[in-house]
């Protein structure tokens, strides 16, 4: 492959992009068709649906980084024209921009060069190669760079706020993730922060308990437990704080009996929500002995209890909204059904009663 610089207006975008092939309506386009304007258009469309607005606000905050080139070959259908094989949704969010410039929107001059010039990789023959394109795609896409996982991620944002004074909306531009989003990963690298200067949890406040903390300040009633200052970015609340470390660390550390957290993922602090709202549950929930889901299912039955409760609610809406001339054409089938209501109720306060007899 060589280097070039190739005009954003001389560059095809893919119509048959794996990235594509899911979207609904998806049909394969022939080769000799790419070039078409309504080919193109449609291509484009389709991109944007895959949210191009965070690539296209890295651009414009950042400049267009070379750290990845686009990867293209040589439009045997048209000339002059180049098919980009590797690093569509980038084209796509030049594309946007560009159209953006053209209506009126002030674009950075920097990106605005890049239009004219696009640097690339060209692959003049790929086809000599055999599966040079899916091979391409594998490697960048199946077998390529790792992502970061959550606390890398968080770790950064934190370092651009505290360390650079960014701003959360510069961050969010740069970063290409929503406000919300950077401010519930900062939140929630503070928070992990916070244990690992706890004198007694900060051996176990590693990256693997980031999930864990992401959820816990990303839910409300989880937040307002463990008395969250937003100012701060701390728990306040000590007793709380320390029932929390209990929960997410190892049971009786050392002794021949030790048991793995009660609280162990994401999932299971989102579980919290039907416990913390209910005081049996959550006594349950803190007795270190027990595990978690005994005390959900208390928090279940309590959710069954209001289930049933208003399920019978509605019956009782439903019989008594019956206009007269319906009741009068009642037939079999709707007799039945309310007769079979009847029994069932009949059928409890009896059971009932014998439970009575019986204590």
């Amino acid at each position: 492959m060589r280097s070039e610089i190739i005009p954003l207006n001389d560059l095809l975008l893919d119509p048959n992009n794996y990235r594509l092939q899911e979207q609904e309506g998806f049909v394969l386009c022939a080769e000799n068709r790419f070039h078409l304007e309504r080919v193109q258009s449609g291509t484009l469309r389709r991109l944007q649906r895959e949210n191009l607005r965070p690539l296209r606000d890295s651009i414009v905050s950042n400049g267009f980084l070379e750290i990845e080139r686009i990867v293209v070959t040589p439009y045997e259908h048209e000339d002059g024209k180049f098919l980009v094989i590797e690093g569509n949704r980038r084209i796509a969010a030049l594309m946007q921009i560009r159209d953006e410039f053209e209506g009126g929107i002030d674009i950075p001059e920097g990106v605005v060069a890049v239009l004219d010039a696009v640097p690339c990789l060209v692959a003049d023959a790929p086809d000599q190669e055999p599966y040079f394109r899916e091979a391409l795609m594998g490697i960048r896409h199946v077998g390529g760079i790792k992502e970061w996982g959550g606390y890398q991620r968080a770790k950064l944002i934190a370092d651009l706020k505290d360390a650079h004074d960014l701003e959360v909306q510069a961050i969010s531009q740069r970063l290409g993730l929503s406000v919300q989003e950077v401010n519930r990963r900062y939140r929630a690298y503070k928070a992990l922060e916070q244990m690992k200067n706890d004198e007694i949890y900060s051996e176990f406040a590693g990256a693997g308990l980031y999930p864990i903390f992401h959820e816990a300040v990303s839910l409300p009633i989880v937040r307002d437990w463990l008395d969250w200052d937003a100012e701060a970015n701390t728990f306040n609340n000590n007793e709380i704080r320390e029932q929390f470390y209990q929960l997410i660390t190892p049971r009786n550390v050392g002794q021949d009996d030790e048991k793995e957290p009660k609280i162990r993922t994401f999932s299971e602090v989102r579980q919290l929500r039907d416990i913390l709202v209910n005081d049996d549950a959550k006594s349950e929930l803190l007795q270190l002995d027990r595990d978690l889901v005994d005390a959900v299912a208390i928090a279940n039955q309590d959710k069954m209890a209001r289930r049933w409760r208003n399920e019978i609610a509605e019956a009782k809406g439903a019989l008594s909204k019956i206009p007269g001339l319906e009741i009068r054409n009642l037939g079999p089938d709707d007799l039945a059904a309310i007769n079979d209501l009847i029994e069932t109720a009949r059928q409890v306060l009896e059971m009932n009663v014998a439970l009575q007899g019986n204590n």
